[in-house]
């Protein structure tokens, strides 16, 4: 497990406002298939966004395309 709250923050920091939103609606078919249910709003609260590792890395895969840069 991995901790994807970072990539959210770094994407958002280097992107416009609803790149959370973006990220989401791309990786929702993987988030079903882990059992896992997020929102904007649940990681803005979160402290930590346990994940496991290859949906981690799907995370910040879509997110770096979004962005256009490293996350």
């Amino acid at each position: 497990m991995k901790d994807a709250k970072h990539i959210f923050v770094c994407a958002k920091a280097k992107s416009e406002a609803m790149i959370v939103d973006r990220i989401l609606v791309r990786v929702l078919p993987a988030l079903v298939q882990h059992g896992q249910m997020l929102t904007a709003e649940a990681i803005e609260q979160a402290e930590h966004i346990p994940v496991p590792d290859a949906l981690y890395d799907h995370i910040r895969d879509v997110a770096e395309e979004l962005v256009g840069a490293h996350v």
